[in-house]
């Protein structure tokens, strides 16, 4: 069996659990399309479960490296839109991990502000961290990372929207740019106090 038979079969699946869930996806499905035999697909994985684990514990990995690689910006609202972009660039990835994530909750750290897979905010945090060090995000340092929980799940919730049809061209453009306006107004704007 071949690395390149075990990556037919994770890109495959990959595809299927992100446009269809976890139900979406059987052993069967995936051998239709991946053209890879159910006894090789079991010869890299038990089951479905195992299958779904390597591919998220991957794909987290690939997403960081990736990430790591976005250019160095000397602004946050330059980051900001270098992050929705990516997501964007990305959004089967991400749109497999976060429907993995909403699966199997009960597997993941019960935060006080709800659930949250591991690592899915860090690259916004470092987003908010630059704007208030720039002095242009009015945020106090102990809600970073609410704020940030925020901002992701807002982004996350246009690539729910939008997969599979993933905007090209000129759509792609304005959803980053009307997604990147809404989030620096929020982000910039000071925040009311509770009456």
């Amino acid at each position: 069996m071949s690395k390149e038979s075990r990556q037919t079969i994770i890109k495959a699946a990959k595809r299927i659990f992100a446009d269809s869930g976890y139900d979406g996806l059987s052993m069967r499905r995936l051998e239709q399309e991946s053209g890879i035999g159910l006894s090789s697909i079991y010869h890299f994985f038990a089951d479905k479960d195992v299958l779904l684990k390597a591919i998220f514990d991957e794909t987290n990995t690939e997403l960081g490296v990736l990430r790591a690689k976005l250019p160095q910006r000397k602004t946050a609202s330059a980051m900001l839109k270098d992050r929705i972009k990516f997501q964007f660039d990305n959004i089967e990835s991400v749109v497999f991990v976060l429907k993995y994530f909403l699966h199997n909750r009960h597997d993941f750290e019960h935060l006080n502000r709800g659930f949250v897979p591991p690592k899915a905010y860090l690259h916004i945090e470092e987003v908010i961290t630059a704007g208030i060090k720039e002095g242009v995000f009015p945020i106090a340092e102990q809600d970073i990372a609410k704020e940030a929980k925020v901002v992701t799940h807002a982004i996350n919730g246009f690539l729910l929207e939008y997969y599979p049809d993933t905007p090209k061209g000129r759509e792609l453009t304005e959803v980053t740019n009307s997604l990147y306006d809404f989030i620096l107004r929020a982000l910039t704007s000071k925040k009311e106090v509770p009456v």
